[in-house]
């Protein structure tokens, strides 16, 4: 059960910050004035920042508990045959949440808590947090598809 809980967290948050880089990002792009910019990126966040992180936190804490029944199950033998594997996935991961995190909480709580207060829009700024977006969420995009990959191969 567990895995498939993994499995799906891991699916929906590669899918939904895939979904922010290809589609969200463009749309708030070709908004006609910085507000609506703002405004579109501002709705699509107030959605992805709180499920990013629940489904980064899912796949942590089913990750960890699933590894933690397999190292009780292989005892001395799980540090010859399955911790050199995990180093690798776990330092991936690492980089996942942390990315994953940067994009939620660093880039895009700031577009919603701005848009939410109703302060000026600093066009150089948006511009500046819209290109970090996309080049994050991309970033997050292919270090997840890589912990996947090694994943599968071993």
């Amino acid at each position: 059960m567990l895995f498939w809980i993994h499995l799906l967290a891991t699916g929906g948050f590669l899918g939904s910050t895939l979904g922010l880089a290809l589609f969200t990002v463009g749309h708030a792009r070709r908004a006609p004035d910085p507000r609506h910019c703002r405004a579109r990126l501002a709705h699509v966040l107030k959605i992805y920042d709180p499920l990013a992180i629940a489904l980064l936190g899912l796949m942590v804490m089913t990750g960890a508990w699933s590894i933690t029944g397999l190292k009780a199950e292989l005892g001395e033998a799980y540090f010859s045959t399955f911790a050199t594997f995990l180093a690798g996935k776990l330092t991936l991961a690492f980089l996942v949440v942390m990315s994953g995190t940067w994009v939620s909480m660093g880039i895009g709580h700031r577009v919603v808590r701005e848009e939410e207060w109703g302060e000026d829009v600093d066009e150089k700024l948006l511009k500046s947090r819209l290109g970090r977006l996309g080049g994050a969420a991309w970033t997050t995009v292919l270090l997840t598809l890589a912990t996947v990959w090694i994943s599968i191969r071993s």
